[in-house]
């Protein structure tokens, strides 16, 4: 029973929930997606009605670090004029270091989550299909994906609508 009540409350307690229900996939509904940090939280499901650029990355993932950096220099282009959310989530061990790196990189700090339990990114990884590296997803205002891993120019072209 101990077993069973430490499970749920470290179930209760990660810094982020997934939906495995849903798939990651063009035209598919995205996952269900649940990010926390000590000053807020934010759901997929709460930014409906609005386009939602969402990135995963890791200081660990050198390419997934180089999209982070091309979709902050996206969003600096863009401007404060775009209606479209931003959701940066980081798996390295560290907040700490996602921190840095983030301060390092320029990268804009409100758009950016922390989820370090090995648990959550397992599961964040399997929903979103990122067995083979860290993913970037363009979702429309119906939470619907429309891309997946998207070029510079379609990156800009989410972030001017």
């Amino acid at each position: 029973m101990l077993i069973i009540v430490s499970f749920a409350i470290t179930l209760l307690t990660m810094s982020a929930f997934v939906d495995t229900r849903r798939s990651a996939r063009i035209g598919s509904e995205a996952p269900a997606l649940v990010v926390e940090r000590a000053d807020s939280s934010l759901t997929l499901e709460g930014l409906r009605g609005r386009k939602v650029v969402l990135s995963f990355w890791s200081a660990a993932d050198a390419q997934s670090r180089l999209d982070q950096n091309l979709l902050a220099a996206a969003m600096r282009k863009a401007g404060k004029n775009t209606e479209t959310a931003v959701v940066s989530v980081n798996f390295d061990h560290s907040e700490k270091l996602m921190k840095e790196i983030a301060a390092i990189d320029n990268l804009d700090a409100g758009s950016q989550f922390h989820v370090g339990d090995a648990t959550a990114v397992s599961a964040i990884r399997e929903v979103f299909e990122m067995a083979d590296g860290l993913r970037t997803f363009i979702i429309d205002e119906r939470g619907v994906i429309e891309k997946v891993d998207p070029s510079e120019q379609e990156l800009a072209e989410a972030l001017a609508a």
